[in-house]
């Protein structure tokens, strides 16, 4: 008989938007979360709230297997903050991290729908991120890649469209609603605050681990940083 190995511990953070938070894992059961809505970075809380969890679970920092942090798509800023304290983690505790996206973990919180399924985040300024995936017996594939769009025009390109729509649903004029109306598209609740799922997410694909001596992440930014775009200006 083979012996029992303890499901991993993870630690899991996003900060890509106004809604951030962290969560430590045990396997993909959560242990503890925090929740910060806040529209100031979230460098001044990141760390204290990993503090805060880890005590009142009884963990440390030498009991973490796996570090999982949200890359985006959200503010530039928050982003860089994310990943470079995963890094930190990573390289300090040798264990493995992963970057996830925002997007796909949202779309993975309903992998028990069929068919097609539109995920919308708020990117401000009048613009939302938006990707699309199809749910099949309870997987999650993407069927079409990450895009910055305006409003106004999401509104026309979903329209009447049979599909499910999760994430920032709120920023679309649309007639849809919770299955129990026959229009299209549907609006489907989802938990906002994405770092429970990002860690769940992470726990299921070890493809996106990478070793703590990496010294890059990807993150996924689809929009450009304003500091990039008044350089080329």
């Amino acid at each position: 008989m083979m012996p029992h190995r303890p499901d991993p511990r993870i630690l899991a953070f996003d900060t890509s938007s106004v809604r951030g938070s962290i969560a430590l894992l045990e396997g993909d059961e959560p242990c503890g979360e925090v929740r910060l809505h806040s529209l100031q970075t979230h460098s001044t809380n990141l760390l204290s709230s990993i503090d805060f969890l880890l005590s009142n679970s009884g963990w440390t920092l030498k009991d973490l297997n796996l570090i999982a942090v949200g890359n985006g798509p959200g503010s530039f800023t928050g982003i860089r903050i994310g990943i470079a304290t995963a890094l930190g983690f990573s390289r300090s505790l040798s264990i493995p991290f992963a970057g996830i996206s925002g997007l796909d973990a949202l779309a993975h919180q309903v992998s028990y729908l069929e068919g097609r399924i539109g995920v919308i985040l708020n990117a401000h300024r009048s613009q939302a991120f938006y990707a699309e995936y199809v749910g099949e017996k309870g997987r999650i594939r993407k069927s079409q890649k990450s895009q910055l769009i305006d409003i106004s025009a999401l509104e026309h390109h979903l329209r009447d469209r049979h599909l499910y729509l999760v994430g920032d649903t709120d920023l679309c004029r649309l007639d849809g609603s919770k299955a129990v109306s026959p229009a299209w598209p549907r609006l489907v609740s989802t938990d906002l605050f994405l770092a429970v799922g990002i860690g769940r997410l992470a726990l299921a694909n070890k493809r996106k681990w990478r070793s703590s001596d990496s010294v890059i992440s990807e993150p996924t930014y689809i929009r450009p940083p304003d500091a990039l775009k008044k350089k080329k200006h």
